[in-house]
């Protein structure tokens, strides 16, 4: 009886294990719940990682954009201003938390047949934001970023910038094949689903990081230059401002300033550099970049350009709060120097004009893809078209983009001032015209380059920091040795939870401070 019972045992046993063995073979199949799919389709990961980072190219434009390239000036808080800069996680956070999102589109269309047009538009998007992070901080984990516990891997390497580059520039070329015939794109909140500007853009932000190269490899960037613009159909670019990577906001989603406090807003002031270039130029896109003070009493707009006035950077605290542009201590304070322009105004600021949707987020604009290429056919890194006819386009395109933009807000006085404006005229005068030498030229077009990138991300800083042009002139109170920070120091929490990569990253790019020059900048801006 007890022999039966023990053969009983060992038979239940025996079914059992084979029965566990079977429900585990098949435990993921059986259990998989086909309306909760375990990665989220491309189609909705695509739009949170393009608003959430074009979210932060528009902030972080505002925050040091802004004053570092000296669009605007900080009339309270100045320590950024005066380059008082502490370690920030600000743009990496938020990069990371974007890129692994952009790694779950690669990860499931690479390869797969049909998700050709996915996979393109991530690694597209991918070059976009490593460009930024790396732009900012120097060598960053590229190669084994993002991979997390899935690889047993949360301590990455940082990859030395010039690897990073050359991933970046590689990408776009496969993106721009990849998009070939591709099917449209859903989920698609930059183009609609537009293959072909999708294309463009791969390829025109492809020149803007080649051009970024250029010093440091002078023949690649050349060869690949000459590669795009001499095949257009091949290799399509940005034809106009209809093709620009802009992220156009609602109301659901409204532009990054609108919902600001007025206190936040009031911050920043036109920057006196911005005020006498312009002023300098008669150019009438004063307008659109500031409104009249307050004393004034013309409310947006002021056909007098008197009445649009700027502010120095780099002042302490005490002394930008007291500045005086006039001198007279009786009118000195908020009320005398200019906000930045009605484009951008909050809505605490100006419940009567703000606008959420006519702001877009400029990530690449038609009117720098012309400069780079006016810049590239001057120094003969292509042999396509004349320099003088790109420059041109690009002054135009500035023009129109924001009479366009201030259409779409309704301000109808701003929008008759520079509809009217003879931009040929403009284009004619002696410190505009593509005229004297080459040195001159090029002088010229870093200073247009920099007008139309007002409010582009980070952009006229990179841009300044590979050409020193056109000038920035530290404040009076500016710290960091009185020089212009050339990257962000790295934030803390990575020091503290991946401290051997740190260190190795740091020893290899020469220190983790704000004058450590970044691989691609080889020019001497301090």
């Amino acid at each position: 009886m007890k022999k039966n019972q023990f053969i009983k045992k060992l038979f239940l046993g025996a079914t059992m294990i084979l029965s566990l063995n079977a429900c585990t073979k098949d435990f993921e199949e059986i259990n998989a719940n086909p309306n909760y799919p375990e990665k989220a389709a491309s189609e909705l990961l695509l739009p949170g990682i393009l608003r959430q980072m074009s979210y932060n190219w528009g902030n972080m434009g505002w925050e040091q954009g802004f004053t570092v390239a000296q669009y605007g000036a900080r009339l309270q808080f100045t320590s950024g201003d005066r380059y008082n800069w502490s370690p920030t996680g600000n743009p990496y956070n938020d990069a990371y938390d974007a890129l692994r999102d952009v790694e779950n589109i690669i990860e499931s269309t690479e390869g797969v047949k049909g998700q050709e047009n996915y996979l393109a538009v991530a690694l597209i998007v991918k070059s976009w934001i490593y460009s930024y992070l790396t732009d900012a901080y120097g060598d960053v984990p590229y190669t084994q970023a993002t991979k997390g516990i899935r690889e047993d891997n949360i301590t990455p390497e940082f990859t030395p910038q010039s690897e990073i580059y050359d991933g970046l520039i590689t990408d776009l070329t496969v993106a721009n094949n990849l998009l070939k015939g591709a099917a449209t794109i859903s989920g698609d909140i930059l183009y609609n689903g537009d293959v072909t500007k999708w294309r463009k853009f791969s390829n025109s932000l492809r020149l803007r990081l080649l051009m970024r190269i250029s010093d440091v490899d002078k023949a690649r960037a050349i060869s690949e230059m000459k590669e795009i613009t001499n095949a257009p159909s091949e290799f399509p670019i940005f034809e106009s401002n209809g093709d620009a990577a802009v992220i156009q906001w609602n109301s659901d989603n409204p532009q990054p300033k609108f919902t600001t406090r007025s206190g936040s807003y009031d911050e920043v002031r036109l920057s006196t550099t911005l005020e006498t270039r312009l002023k300098d130029l008669n150019d009438q896109r004063l307008i659109v970049f500031a409104q009249p003070t307050s004393a004034s009493g013309k409310g947006i707009y002021s056909d007098n350009m008197d009445d649009y006035v700027g502010m120095p950077n780099g002042l302490n605290d005490e002394d930008a709060l007291a500045y005086s542009p006039s001198g007279d201590p009786q009118k000195s304070g908020s009320n005398f120097i200019s906000r930045l322009g009605v484009l951008l105004t909050c809505r605490a600021c100006d419940p009567e004009n703000a606008s959420p949707t006519a702001s877009q987020t400029i990530i690449m604009s038609y009117s720098e893809l012309q400069f780079i290429l006016a810049e590239a056919r001057e120094k003969n890194f292509i042999t396509a078209g004349t320099s003088e006819q790109y420059y041109e386009n690009g002054i135009y395109a500035s023009f129109e983009y924001y009479l366009e933009r201030i259409n779409a807000g309704g301000w109808n006085e701003i929008a008759t001032s520079l509809a009217s404006f003879d931009v040929d005229a403009y284009i004619n005068q002696e410190k505009v015209a593509y005229t004297g030498t080459s040195e001159e030229k090029l002088g010229k077009v870093a200073m247009q380059k920099w007008i139309s990138l007002f409010y582009t991300g980070f952009e006229a800083w990179s841009d300044w920091r590979r050409t020193n042009m056109p000038a920035i002139v530290p404040g009076p109170d500016a710290a960091n040795g009185g020089k212009v920070p050339v990257r962000f120091q790295y934030p803390n929490s990575v020091k503290s939870t991946n401290n051997a990569n740190y260190q190795e990253a740091v020893s290899r790019m020469g220190g983790d401070n704000l004058n450590t020059l970044l691989w691609w900048d080889v020019s001497v801006n301090n």
